[in-house]
Order: C-alpha cells, then sequence, then structure tokens
C-alpha cells in the first residue's frame, strides 16, 4: 500500500465512514479496514494521516486510535495476534513516529506516544534495533522552541513510564543505566535552566504555562527513572534536584498568584508541576524511609539517608501548599498527592516530624474541611449520580479529596492513635450537636458519619467490607443512636428526605456489614425494601447494594442469610427492585441488578415461586436493549446485562431439577437467542449461548427439534470469526454431541459440518484448542466405528501442522495434541489407536513418543485433568500393548508417567469439584469494541462434569495398578517398573 494522494484520501473515507450512526456502514468500514492493516505500508500510511494537518480533525483522531491499536497488536507476534508487522514497515514507522511526536497537536500525542512506548519496550535500547532514538531525542531536548522541548520530554516520558511497572531483571537495570547515562544531564539541566526562566517570566502566564509543563514532564521522568531504586547518578546530584524541588513546592506570590484562581475544571500548569513533584518524594518516602505498618515492615533496611536530611524540609513544604490549596474540585488531584505524601510520613518512622500539637492543626485545618461536602459534590449526587457512585462504591473513592483525608486519619492512627481518636471524636460530637441543634445543617452529619468512618476502620476488603476496627471506637453504639434511630423514621411518606444524608446511613450499613448484628438485619430489611421505592436513583441503589452485600455476610462459614431468612423478603425486594430499573434514573442500572442475580442465588430452589416474574422481566429488559442495538445505540453500562445474564443463568442451575421449568426456559431463552443471531448483535451472543449450553447440559429427556433446527447456524465460521463467542461456542457444540450425538450421526451432511468446522478451526493458532476440545467430545460420544471415516484425515492434518509450527509457540498445540492421543487410548484402548497412526504413517507413533511425547509430556501437561487423561492414556500404552513394550523409549515413557503422578499429586489441593463462589465480586473494565469473553459465573461447570475419564477415580491408583499387572503379565519389565515406583515413591 503505496504512500499516494489516492490512498490516503480512501484511507481517510474509509476512517470517516467509522463515525456514522448507520452501524451497517460502519461494520462495513471497519471490515474494510481490518482487510487494509495487514498490508504492506498501512501503517506508514495511518502515521501520514495522523500528521496531516490539512485533514479534519476527527478524521486525524480516527488514524491516530487506528494506528495506536495497529502498533500494540501488531508489533510482536503473539498468540492473539493474526500477523506481524514486517520489518519494512517497522522501519519506516521507527523512522517517522519521532518527528511525528513533534509536530501533531498535543490531542493526538498521546496516542503516539503510546505506540511509541510500545515500540521502545520491543525494540530499545539494548537489542540495539532503535540506536537512533536517545541521541536523536537528546538533539530536540536542546531547542529553543518550548513545544518541541515538551514534544522530546513527552516521547522520553512514553519510554521511561514502563520502568514503574516492570520487573527487576538485569536487563532491565542495564536499559535504565543506559538512559541515564544518555539523558540525566539534559534532564537536570533543563530543569535548572526552567529554573532561572520562572522569575523572569513572572508577567507572562503563556510563558509560565510553558516552563511549568516542561517541569511536569521533568519530574515524571525522574519518578520512573527512580521507581526500581535510587539510582548512582542522582545519589550524586540529589541535593540539587531536591533543591529544585523544594523552590517549586514554595513559588514566590507573585507567580503563584497567576494561578491562584485556577481553571474550574482543570488544574492549572503550576499546580499539575507541583503535583507530580509531590508524586515524585511520595516515592521516596513510600519506598525509601522505612514505613511501619500491620503487616511490621519495621525490619526493611532500605532507608536511605541520602533522603532522610530534605524529608523534614519537605514536610514542610507540602504541609504549607496543603494550607494555601482551595477547597475547589481543580485542585483535589494535587491535594490527593500531597495528602498522600503526609501519610507516608506519619506511617513511617519519621512520624516524629509531627508533635501532637500538629495532630490538632491537621484535624482542624486538613482532615475536617477535606471531609465537608462541598457544592460540587452536591451537585454530582443529583445531576451525574452515575459518577458520584462510580467514586462513592466502586473504588474511586481512593483518588478525591475525601478517599486520602480519611487514609491520613488511618495514618495519624498507626503511631497516635489515643489522641487522634479523641480528636477525631471531638468533633464528630461537635458536628452532630450542630446538626441536632438544627436539623437543616444536614451537612454537618454528613461531615461526622464520614469522619467516623475514617477513624473506625483498621482493615477492610472491597468485597468483604470491614475486617477490624478501631478498638478506640464503639461502632455498634454509633450505630444504634446515630444510624439506625433515623434509619426507624424512614417511612413511604418521608421517604424523599434529604437523599444525601439517608444515602451516607446506607453506606455506612454497607461499610459496616459485618459489625452490624444479625437481630438487626431482620429490622433494616423492611426498611431497606422502603428505600428502595425512594425516587432518588442514589438512595434506592445504594439500599439495593446494602441488600446484595448483606446476602454475602457471613459468621464463619455459615452465610449470615440465608433462604429461609430471605423468602419473606423475596417477592417484595423483587417487585421494588424491577420497579426502580423502570425509572429513567435506573434504567440499565448495575448494582440493581447484581442485588437481583445475588437475591437468586441466595433464593436457590425458592426461586421458582418467582420465577414466571422473575425471568419475564428480565427477557423483557434484553428485548429493550435488543432494539437500542438496532437503532445504533449501546447500552449505557454493559455490567447490567452481564448481571441479567447472570440473572438468568443463576435461575437455571436452581430450577433444573423441575423438567417443567426447564422447559419454560427454553421457550424464554431460545427465541430471543435466534433473533441476536439473525440481527447479528454481537454484544449478546457469548452470554445467549453459555445459557442455552447450560439448558442444553442440565436438560434430560429428549431433545426438542429447536435445537436441531439451531445448529446449523452454530457451526458457520462467521459466528466463530468473534473471540468472544468462541469459548461458549466450544461448550455448546460438545453439549450437542453429548446430548444428540445419535441425530448427528444419523444427518450425515450435519456430521460433515461439524467435522468441517474442527478442520476450520485446526489451521488457527488462535482457535486449535477449540477443535481439539471438540475432538476430545466425539471421541467420547460417536461410536469408534465412525472412526476410520474422519480420524485419519485429522490426525494428518494435525501432525503437519505441529510439524510447521515453531518450536517456540508450539507448546499449546501439543499440550492438545497429547491429551486427544491420551483420551483416545484412554475410551478405546491402544491397539485401535496404533492401527490408526500406523495407517497414517509406518513407523509414525514410535517417533512422535520417543521425539515429541515422552520429553514434552511432563512440561506442557500441568491442568489437573489433563494430566489424568495424559496418565491413564500413556499407561494403557504401555501396559496393554505388545507393539509398545517393543519400543525403544519405554523405559523413558514409563519414567515419565511416574513422574507425572509425583508431580500430580505435589500440585493436588482442588480436586474436580468446583464449589460456586456467591462472592466473587465482579469487575468490569471492559468496552463494547474488545474482543474480550466474560464468562458467566453462575454458567460455570462443575469441574466434575469436564472430566471425560469420570469412571477412574484416582489416576495414580490406576498408574500403580496398570503397572503391577503388567509386571506380573511381562516379568522382564517387572524390574525396571520396581526401580520406577521406588524412584518416584509410587505404592
Amino acid at each position: 500500500m503505496e504512500l499516494t494522494p489516492e490512498n490516503l484520501k480512501h484511507l481517510a473515507n474509509f476512517l470517516s465512514q467509522t463515525l456514522l450512526p448507520d452501524p451497517a456502514v460502519r461494520k462495513q468500514a471497519e471490515s474494510q479496514l481490518s482487510a487494509a492493516k495487514v498490508q504492506s505500508g498501512y501503517s506508514a500510511l495511518l502515521l501520514h494521516l495522523v500528521v496531516q494537518g490539512d485533514v479534519p480533525a476527527e478524521i486525524r483522531l480516527q488514524a491516530a486510535i487506528q494506528f495506536k491499536n495497529l502498533i500494540n497488536q501488531h508489533w510482536e507476534a503473539n498468540e492473539n495476534s493474526d500477523f506481524q508487522l514486517s520489518e519494512a514497515d517497522k522501519a519506516a514507522v521507527k523512522g517517522s513516529i519521532v518527528g511525528a511526536m513533534m509536530s501533531v497537536p498535543e490531542k493526538l500525542q498521546g496516542f503516539v506516544s503510546e505506540a511509541l512506548g510500545t515500540i521502545s519496550n520491543a525494540d530499545f535500547p539494548l537489542d540495539q534495533k532503535w540506536p537512533q532514538l536517545v541521541p536523536q531525542l537528546m538533539q530536540t531536548l536542546t531547542s529553543s522552541d518550548p513545544n518541541i522541548v515538551i514534544a522530546t520530554l513527552r516521547t522520553t516520558h512514553a519510554i521511561t513510564r514502563k520502568y514503574r511497572t516492570a520487573s527487576q531483571t538485569e536487563l532491565l537495570w542495564n536499559e535504565i543505566l543506559f538512559m541515564l547515562k544518555n539523558t540525566h544531564d539534559g534532564l537536570l539541566g533543563t530543569m535548572t535552566s526552567c529554573l532561572v526562566l520562572v522569575p523572569q517570566s513572572a508577567g507572562s502566564k503563556p510563558q509560565l504555562d510553558a516552563i511549568f509543563q516542561t517541569l511536569e514532564l521533568i519530574a515524571k521522568i525522574y519518578y520512573d527513572l527512580n521507581f526500581q531504586d535510587i539510582p548512582e547518578v542522582f545519589e550524586d546530584h540529589l541535593d540539587q534536584w531536591m533543591d529544585g524541588f523544594h523552590q517549586l513546592l514554595t513559588l514566590p506570590e507573585n507567580i503563584s498568584a497567576v494561578f491562584a484562581k485556577g481553571d474550574d475544571e482543570k488544574l492549572s500548569t503550576m499546580h499539575a508541576m507541583q503535583r507530580s513533584i509531590c508524586e515524585a518524594i511520595l516515592l521516596y518516602a513510600d519506598k525509601y524511609m522505612v514505613v511501619v505498618d500491620d503487616s511490621n515492615r519495621s525490619s526493611r533496611s532500605d532507608e536511605r539517608p541520602v533522603f532522610q536530611k530534605h524529608l523534614g524540609t519537605f514536610v514542610q513544604d507540602v504541609w504549607g501548599l496543603l494550607t494555601k490549596l482551595g477547597v475547589q474540585p481543580q485542585f483535589d488531584r494535587l491535594a490527593v498527592s500531597a495528602i498522600r505524601f503526609l501519610s507516608s510520613v506519619l506511617k513511617g518512622t519519621h512520624f516524629s516530624f509531627f508533635q501532637p500539637a500538629h495532630l490538632q492543626s491537621i484535624v482542624e485545618s486538613v482532615v475536617v474541611p477535606g471531609l465537608r461536602i462541598r457544592e460540587s459534590d452536591e451537585e454530582d449526587f443529583e445531576d451525574n449520580p452515575l459518577e458520584y457512585m462510580q467514586r462513592d462504591l466502586e473504588g474511586g473513592v481512593v483518588d478525591t479529596r475525601r478517599g486520602v483525608t480519611c487514609d491520613l486519619v488511618n495514618a495519624m492512627c498507626v503511631h497516635f492513635e489515643v489522641p487522634t481518636a479523641q480528636l477525631c471524636l471531638a468533633q464528630c460530637e461537635a458536628l452532630l450537636g450542630r446538626y441536632q441543634g438544627n436539623q437543616s445543617d444536614w451537612q454537618s452529619k454528613d461531615q461526622a458519619l464520614y469522619l467516623f468512618l475514617a477513624l473506625a476502620i483498621k482493615s477492610q476488603t472491597k468485597s468483604g467490607g470491614v475486617i477490624e476496627t478501631n478498638p478506640q471506637v464503639n461502632v455498634l453504639q454509633f450505630f444504634e443512636r446515630h444510624v439506625l434511630a433515623d434509619l426507624q423514621n424512614v417511612t413511604a411518606a418521608n421517604v424523599a428526605k434529604n437523599p444525601i444524608l439517608m444515602a451516607d446511613l446506607l453506606k455506612f450499613l454497607l461499610t459496616f456489614r459485618n459489625q452490624i448484628p444479625k437481630e438487626a438485619y431482620g429490622v433494616l430489611f423492611p426498611i431497606l425494601n422502603i428505600l428502595l421505592s425512594s425516587q432518588d436513583c442514589i438512595v434506592h441503589t445504594y439500599a439495593a447494594c446494602c441488600i446484595e452485600r448483606f446476602l454475602t455476610v457471613k459468621d464463619g462459614a455459615v452465610s449470615r442469610v440465608g433462604r429461609v431468612e430471605l423468602q419473606p423478603m423475596l417477592q417484595p425486594f423483587l417487585v421494588n427492585l424491577f420497579n426502580c430499573l423502570n425509572l429513567e434514573t435506573s434504567k440499565e442500572n448495575p448494582h440493581i441488578m447484581k442485588c437481583v442475580m445475588r437475591i437468586v442465588c441466595v433464593a436457590q430452589a425458592d426461586i421458582a415461586a418467582v420465577a414466571s416474574l422473575l425471568v419475564g422481566k428480565l427477557t423483557e429488559f434484553l428485548s429493550e436493549l435488543c432494539k437500542g442495538f438496532q437503532h445504533g445505540r449501546a447500552p449505557k453500562n454493559p455490567a447490567f446485562h452481564h448481571y441479567i445474564f447472570e440473572s438468568l443463568a443463576a435461575v437455571v442451575r436452581h430450577i433444573a431439577a423441575d423438567p417443567v421449568a426447564v422447559t419454560s426456559m427454553e421457550e424464554f431463552t431460545i427465541p430471543p437467542f435466534q433473533m441476536v443471531l439473525q440481527a447479528d448483535i454481537t454484544e449478546f451472543q457469548p452470554y445467549y449461548i453459555q445459557i442455552v449450553a447450560q439448558i442444553l447440559e442440565r436438560r434430560s429427556g429428549p431433545m426438542p427439534p429447536v435445537y436441531l433446527q439451531l445448529l446449523p447456524s452454530l457451526l458457520m465460521q462467521p459466528l466463530w470469526a468473534s473471540r468472544s463467542n468462541q469459548p461458549p461456542l466450544a461448550r455448546l457444540i460438545k453439549a450437542y454431541i453429548s446430548c444428540a450425538s445419535a441425530e448427528i450421526i444419523a444427518n450425515q451432511a450435519l456430521f460433515h459440518q461439524i467435522l468441517g468446522l474442527v478442520q476450520f478451526l485446526l489451521m488457527s493458532k488462535m482457535t486449535d484448542h477449540y477443535a481439539f476440545s471438540l475432538l476430545n467430545s466425539i471421541i467420547c460420544h460417536v461410536p469408534a466405528a465412525k472412526f476410520p471415516e474422519f480420524l485419519p484425515v485429522l490426525i494428518t492434518l494435525s501432525l503437519d501442522r505441529f510439524q510447521k509450527l515453531p518450536q517456540s509457540s508450539n507448546s499449546k498445540f501439543l499440550r492438545c495434541l497429547i491429551v486427544f492421543f491420551s483420551l483416545y487410548i484412554a475410551k478405546h484402548g491402544p491397539e485401535v489407536f496404533l492401527t490408526l497412526m500406523e495407517g497414517v504413517q509406518a513407523g509414525m507413533m514410535e517417533q512422535f513418543l520417543t521425539f515429541v511425547w515422552v520429553p514434552k509430556l511432563n512440561v506442557v501437561v500441568s491442568d489437573s485433568t489433563d494430566r489424568k487423561i495424559a496418565q491413564v492414556g500413556l499407561t494403557r500404552l504401555l501396559c496393554e500393548s505388545p507393539r509398545a513394550l517393543n519400543y525403544g523409549c519405554w523405559p523413558n515413557a514409563l519414567d515419565a508417567v511416574c513422574k507425572s503422578v509425583k508431580e500430580g499429586k505435589a500440585h493436588a489441593g482442588g480436586g474436580l469439584m468446583n464449589v460456586v463462589d456467591e462472592d466473587l465480586d465482579f469487575e468490569f473494565l471492559m468496552s463494547y469494541n474488545n474482543s474480550s469473553f466474560l464468562a458467566l459465573h453462575n454458567a460455570a461447570q462443575d469441574k466434575a462434569s469436564l472430566d471425560p475419564l469420570p469412571d477412574i477415580a484416582d489416576s495414580g491408583r490406576f498408574v500403580v495398578e496398570s503397572l503391577k499387572a503388567a509386571a506380573s503379565r511381562a516379568p522382564q519389565i517387572a524390574p525396571q517398573i520396581q526401580a520406577a515406583a521406588a524412584t518416584y515413591g509410587l505404592a
């Protein structure tokens, strides 16, 4: 694909079509781009389009995104990539990407920067695939154009930021030393020059912006290069660096006044720079000063005296910065970093910088103001409830001023627990007294509740709640006096009163659900049911979250709320939860749907009484979402429909024993599944496939005709092209083979279609394991008399493909091949298999066993079920086949199988039972354009059902007994068997 105006025009046209609302046009354009990406020159064409200034901004943005994705996915070969960029394309990209970084707008630099980072991870610097990169950057760092300097530093940061997450290796240290050798002096010199320019530019905000952007990037690179350890060159120049950071944290009034007001939404360049410096000194305080916490790390020996002398100065600097910083949201990111630094010092061995008098000042000047609800928070509560809950419920709070202020209280309690508790409780009482005196001042009670939460929580987990509380506070007393008392006043008439304070009370329940006694649950459930009727999105969502989390609490191994305790509230809860989902503000609310799922899981068989209501509503919601897809409207939150399908899967789990209920589920499920397939709603296909597979696996009796009518469409290659469809489709086709093998074999065209699919899947490294999975099912459920018709061809194809695969990337394929061969022998005996293999090629079996199977068995086969199959199959081959006794590799094969048994015992633990963990905390970090597969937890197969050899409970015992029998039949091999058994401790 040459770099011509015509090709650029065509590419820009396809990119513009991906932005159109018509889904058919979008899909066609995406298909064209997918086909183009494998062509030589495509990457350079994309990058050229990104750089072209006369191209519309939205097209350049799309080109930048496509370029970034192309580099991330195809620069290096991997199992998830269909192809790799050619060396010529790579050279073209590397020759122009640095220049592109220097010329594209800031909005596009992030995408180009990420691509450059991917390239540098693969090719830079020690393998010398890109030796000119750093010298080229250091030349541009001396430019008189501040924009070029900033772009240079962004590029450098794209290279160095990987050091924050990289594992410590000698190769990594060498690379960091290489970077330091080439960049340290330039970075220090640029910072020194900027420090000189700051006072000279006091009257010019644009000049100061450029200087502070430069310094921010230098601080980020400083952080990168120091993350693994403090390099010697930084220790030698630490005074210069720390003096510079000190100056920038304590800028004179005439400079800081320029940025005092700040932007209403964005952190100013000065404050962003100071935040990066706070992050850098926080790194030193966290990693290179001794920290004392609950895990007793006081024995660490990584304290660096070289930084210790600067610590007091920075405590004063950061404290001064915080006292001057406004409470406006745009300053939060700086405040968060500054407070984290103080927290780190408070937890460390140098806590003596803080005296009791300082604690009172911190509580009064930082803690209490930091926990005060702000006007912007109230606006978010009303106008952006989902964003508010994201921060408050889903972990985002740790990056807010309120969140780190709570952490600061925790840090104060490490060495000053008693005085901190006294100070905070006094503030709580004062705030609660203010509220009692004037109940319109609900903000004071809100503040008191957050302060109590900050003080009382000593340790907690996201899924498990608080597991240890501060011994200086009485949680139960506070609950009874200030939480339960208010909640007991809630009625249907006043449910709308003061929603923010009501949400606070619910958050208290959610947080301290483990500490609240079981007796209180019975009192709280009816109140929570009333709160589900609230029109306020956050209130009814928090009520649903409380119910959902209460249902996960356990006392030891026993659930605090079981199906018996839940039964009286089962229908009222579900009715109100579904009513919530009818409200405009809570349409597609994932928290509500997660509560529905949890109720179904806990109710178990009791759910049958409300199954019609439940399944009807769930399918109604899915129908609405499908209509939205067909009109080009993506759902608001992927987690919502995930929990719908989880709920459906849970219903199937608990009603599977009732044939009538299963039939009803089929009537609800299969018609919409057919519609999803026909309309090509790819987002729902993997979920529906899992549900249908789950139903089919559990049904008893004859298979309804609708299933066989559906099967041909499930075998079509386009459906298998989606990676997210492949795992559930493989499971569903296996269920068909298991449940309807006779019907499938009777329909020769259908059976050949399955075999054609196996052959298609076998030819790609992305899908070959699914081919073997289907083959294994065929081996188990299709009569052996059919094998000669198709297995020789498939075995020949498999062996041919194995020989062509690079040795460095054939482990997965070889594991599947060994397990397939082993299962064949385990199910049908060795002689039939040997005859089949010899029919493919004379001597093939002995060669494969000698040079591949035996030496690689314990390298590639590690899964417990696969190991069991391999042990049984190889044992039957060695012990039951007279031909195998004459193989020269027989002793080595015996050694391999005995070693496998020993290693299997060493790794045994979970067995084959699979207990569904109802407390699993789902995470949804996904988008609608990704290809990831999300398994339904409630549709998971019991591992025992995945064992194709259920009659052999203990494969180790089977091996031992088989070897004993073989030794008695063939005395000449008895000494070898006895020696192997002694070596590996088999008896």
